[in-house]
């Protein structure tokens, strides 16, 4: 195995890393960064530059994403020479992940040909080296596993003391006392008292404006015309408009790290809205049709003979544009459909004029609280389970009955993952159906205020269908009779029959 008085003339490169804020503002850049020069100037080795990854973790392999994953990237594909020497403080700086994880990582990095030195221990790592001495492999897997212990102990103490400030804030609210700290309040809240302040009534703008269906970047070229300012008391950006629609502090919720405390703040509007005004957002930033409002069926509409999705396309016929749906899976040769196109303006007029009768009532879904309290304490008893197994880890005897206890606590995390996200399907779900619910009867009281959306407030109209059309199935069984199935957010379908008389050819 080379010895660092074998780099003598090599160039290098330093990399520091650190996780938190409270570290950047310490002396962890400062002692990673002079450890590694007086490393070379011992060694008579060129330190060119220092490569930095800060508040950056390595428990969860995020480094491995951030400025070290781009270097040794460069280094594969020879944008930087492999005769670079990476210099780190210690193994752990590479990452903190499972052994096995952090092993392959290891050794796929020493397979671009970079030599590898830690500093605490002063051990020059090269493929070649590991190739040579099993003794050297076993030495770093052990280095690795100490480090991912420590950072799984860490993080669950730190999540117990996110807990403990949790459960302190669901019983001020309980008793009415006096609410913890918390480091950054919603711009409508007053520090002092906690109550709405001033601000409440522009806050609750940006939501009216999100649920009459206009866009992030729409609300904050409005709030900025209006001249209302941002909570910095400037001007609105785009980024800080989305922050208040997700925050859950609009209802009312305050959120420590993953622990809600439901009613800790006053609320600007229900949890129902907060939810649909969720979902409708992902609808938007997904849709290829943001911003544009020529079809009113964005993302809905589906060929019945593939299944693909169908698109809004245009062609010239006669000096005219006409705008057409067309099957992606025919266009880009996916499958092997021949379903013809449809004319898109005499599909949006025939479905207008028939939304008064595919909006019947919607009977509430009362099983969304159940199944949400089921899979609460589905959660609950996972906790408990994934508390005890961490908690066995201190307490472990040997590496094998550690790395089994790592493996359940990890299953056991995913698992938890998984059924929080069913909770919140099942609440935007269920907030949808309600929304839609009032849709309906918007449409049934007056059927022409939606022909008047569609002439003079499309963004509006597209938002309103959205709200009652999960999807449409467009299906052709002979030249002139079309079909459209179209699918309720209630469950109800409904067959359309479509006539194609007087559609050019």
């Amino acid at each position: 195995m080379l010895q660092p008085r074998d780099l003598k003339g090599r160039r290098a490169i330093s990399y520091a890393r650190w996780s938190s804020g409270k570290q950047a503002s310490g002396d962890s850049l400062d002692r990673q960064t002079k450890n590694a020069k007086d490393f070379c100037a011992i060694h008579g080795i060129t330190l060119d530059s220092e490569l930095l990854d800060d508040g950056v973790s390595a428990f969860k392999g995020a480094n491995l994403e951030a400025s070290l994953g781009k270097f040794v990237g460069d280094v594969r594909s020879g944008k930087i020479p492999k005769e670079i020497v990476l210099i780190v403080e210690n193994i752990d700086r590479i990452t903190r992940v499972k052994p096995t994880r952090a092993i392959r990582y290891f050794l796929d990095l020493l397979d671009t040909g970079l030599t590898l030195v830690t500093l605490t221990d002063r051990r020059v790592h090269t493929s070649e080296g590991y190739d040579d001495n099993f003794s050297n492999l076993m030495m770093s897997l052990m280095a690795m596993q100490a480090a991912h212990e420590y950072s799984a102990k860490l993080s669950y103490r730190v999540g117990e003391a996110w807990k403990r400030k949790a459960e302190k804030a669901r019983a001020a609210v309980a008793s009415g006392g006096t609410r913890i700290k918390v480091a950054k309040l919603p711009f409508w809240i007053d520090r002092e008292t906690n109550a709405l302040n001033a601000r409440a009534d522009d806050a609750r703008l940006i939501f009216e404006l999100a649920k009459e269906g206009h866009g992030q970047q729409t609300i904050t070229q409005m709030l900025n015309t209006r001249g209302i300012a941002s909570p910095s008391g400037k001007t609105w950006a785009q980024a800080v408009v989305g922050e208040v629609l997700r925050s859950p502090a609009a209802y009312g919720c305050l959120v420590l790290k993953g622990e809600e405390v439901p009613g800790y703040f006053p609320a600007l509007i229900s949890e129902m809205e907060w939810l649909a005004t969720r979902q409708r957002t992902k609808a938007r930033r997904h849709s290829r049709q943001v911003g544009r409002t020529s079809n009113l069926f964005s993302r809905m509409v589906h060929c019945g003979h593939c299944g693909s999705p169908m698109v809004l396309t245009s062609s010239k016929k006669g000096g005219m544009s006409w705008g057409y749906f067309a099957c992606t899976g025919k266009t880009f040769k996916r499958t092997g459909c021949t379903a013809p196109n449809w004319r898109y303006d005499q599909f949006e007029r025939e479905l207008i004029d028939r939304i008064g009768f595919l909006a019947v009532p919607i009977s509430q879904d009362q099983t969304a609280p159940d199944l949400s309290r089921e899979l609460e304490d589905t959660i609950g008893a996972l906790e408990a389970k994934q508390s005890n197994v961490l908690a066995g880890i201190a307490e472990a005897e040997t590496a094998d009955v550690r790395k089994v206890l790592l493996g359940k606590a990890d299953e056991l995390a995913r698992q938890i993952e998984a059924k929080r996200r069913e909770i919140v399907a099942i609440r935007e779900n269920d907030a949808r159906y309600r929304e839609s619910a009032a849709a309906v009867w918007d449409y049934e009281m007056d059927q022409e205020e939606i022909r008047r959306l569609v002439k003079d407030d499309r963004k509006g109209a597209q938002g309103l269908i959205s709200s009652l059309v999960q999807r449409i199935d467009l299906e052709s069984d002979s030249k002139t009779l079309r079909r459209a199935v179209v699918t309720m957010r209630s469950g109800h379908s409904h067959s359309l029959v479509f006539d194609r008389t007087g559609e050019p050819g």
